[in-house]
């Protein structure tokens, strides 16, 4: 559209318009009309006659083409988007509302239930990841969010007024002639055209991606701090006497603590893996164990047997490798069970003396 305009010439006519992109952003930067607006000594409908074309065959939409030139200038004016870009993020508000589906499925046991209804919040004032789950409700069809510089709903309320209209006033020119008032009514279209068809919807744009990836650091900091805390624990340390023994330990057991962790599904068809990490962090050993989270008290004969035979694989294992200590992923209350389990297992091998409580044999059980 725009080079369609500058073939026809109407680059001649948007120049008359009486400040160029750049001196009307010194002007919004500044607060004040420090260039004073140039009239053009002739009506713009008459002027824009000029013009007419094939492609613009009346002057008024001669005079369109030219606002529009105007409006695209300003909007791609460096200065102008700097300013606009930070009154935006400083004043934005946003509004939430909820679709029909969102009508019926956001309650109050719905995490969107909070921020159902939203109106003229300030951005500003979200916190932590509430605008990711606001755009996780949006993604749902469940809200719809507006992000816009002006309250919506509330004009001529109190003193506030639009930014529009606070800022075309750096575009006009102050008399009250005729034809003053004619090129002061075209300034204000192409302002507003700028605002609202390319500025507003781009800043829009920008704040979001923003206000989500902030939302976004926040949770993966939340995720870090966990972490953190998880990992400052101190590491499991056994009795002495299993210090002095590790001299008697086999070779390939290595030196330092074992520890095996053990990981299950909530799935019964998937099966139990267990991990055995040496003194060096280094996995060395790993076992499957396909029916170990089935039941010990199964009604299928089948499943008890299976139960049974997974159940021996581990005692050896255990009496093979001695780790000093059994990790249970909690995933669920079945680890509850398999906890049980393997204390059950290490108290039968204790009392058939295949595993010591001595000598770096016995195993401390921990649940995570």
């Amino acid at each position: 559209m725009y080079t369609i305009c500058q073939t026809a010439g109407l680059d001649g006519l948007a120049k008359k318009f009486g400040l160029t992109p750049e001196q009307f952003g010194e002007n919004l930067r500044d607060s004040y009309q420090r260039h004073e607006t140039e009239q053009f000594p002739a009506e713009p409908l008459e002027l824009a006659k000029d013009y007419v074309c094939s492609q613009f065959p009346t002057p008024e939409a001669v005079l369109e083409g030219a606002c529009y030139m105007v409006a695209l200038q300003i909007a791609r004016e460096p200065l102008v988007r700097q300013v606009l870009r930070q009154t935006f993020q400083e004043r934005a508000k946003i509004n939430v509302a909820p679709t029909k589906k969102g009508k019926k499925d956001v309650d109050e046991a719905h995490y969107a239930y909070s921020f159902k209804y939203l109106k003229n919040k300030p951005v500003k004032e979200l916190r932590d990841e509430q605008f990711l789950k606001i755009s996780l409700a949006k993604e749902e069809g469940l809200l719809t969010i507006d992000i816009s510089v002006d309250m919506k709903g509330v004009d001529g309320y109190g003193n506030d007024q639009s930014y529009f209209e606070e800022i075309k006033a750096f575009y006009y020119r102050d008399e009250f002639s005729h034809q003053v008032q004619e090129w002061n009514r075209q300034r204000t279209l192409a302002i507003e055209r700028a605002l609202r068809q390319f500025l507003y919807p781009q800043m829009a744009k920008e704040l979001t991606n923003k206000l989500l990836l902030e939302a976004k650091e926040c949770v993966v900091k939340a995720c870090s701090r966990k972490l953190y805390n998880w990992l400052k624990v101190a590491p499991y340390r056994p009795d002495q006497q299993v210090e002095e023994d590790e001299d008697l330990m086999e070779e390939n057991q290595g030196k330092g603590i074992r520890v095996l962790g053990i990981a299950f599904s909530s799935a019964r068809n998937h099966p139990v893996f267990c991990a055995l990490l040496n003194g060096e962090g280094e996995v060395t050993d790993f076992l499957r164990l396909p029916h170990f989270t089935k039941r010990r008290n199964a009604w299928r004969e089948e499943e008890r047997e299976k139960k049974a035979q997974d159940i021996e694989t581990l005692k050896k294992f255990l009496l093979s490798k001695k780790p000093h200590v059994v990790t249970i992923g909690g995933e669920n209350r079945d680890a509850q069970m398999l906890v049980e389990d393997v204390k059950r297992i290490v108290h039968e091998l204790e009392q058939g003396h295949q595993l010591h409580a001595d000598g770096g044999q016995l195993l401390a059980l921990l649940q995570f």
